[in-house]
């Protein structure tokens, strides 16, 4: 009898101790993924003052097109323009006569596409940026072309 609840009591310590590694595991996952590094910032170093424009490349649904105003190292002013694949500004009326979910998408996009530049002037970081859920793909290529517009401002 004492022989059966020994190996119970161990049972249930040696259970314990593998569910509270497993939880400590899970733990310092959640802690790594926290401090994980962020984006890197946009390099402005050696950026001349002046107006910068480039567009990403074509996915299916269009590219993005950027203007920025750049001073004393800083962008000041961000136009962002999304374009679809065949070529027509995205406004308002984008996605009007597709199916209501495909509507919809194109309609959030399209105020997505707004949303980033005013981020990018107000938080003069790339990297705060917050994408808009739904609006991947416009995230992305406005990345991309302001990207590449910065690189134009150091030639």
């Amino acid at each position: 009898m004492k022989k059966k609840i020994t190996l119970g009591i161990v049972f249930l310590l040696s259970a314990g101790m593998i569910i509270s590694g497993c939880g400590g595991d899970k733990a310092a996952q959640k802690d790594a993924e926290k401090s994980a590094p962020q984006e890197a910032a946009l390099d402005m170093t050696g950026v001349k003052d002046g107006t910068f424009s480039a567009d990403s490349s074509e996915a299916k649904v269009g590219h993005s097109h950027v203007e920025l105003t750049i001073k004393d190292g800083a962008i000041i002013k961000v136009v962002h323009t999304g374009i679809d694949k065949n070529g027509n500004v995205k406004d308002e009326h984008y996605g009007e006569g597709k199916d209501p979910g495909a509507q919809k998408k194109a309609q959030n996009a399209y105020k997505a596409i707004g949303s980033y530049g005013s981020q990018l002037e107000s938080k003069k970081d790339l990297a705060k940026v917050d994408a808009v859920a739904g609006a991947t793909i416009s995230y992305d290529q406005f990345k991309e072309a302001v990207e590449k517009a910065v690189a134009e401002a150091k030639k």
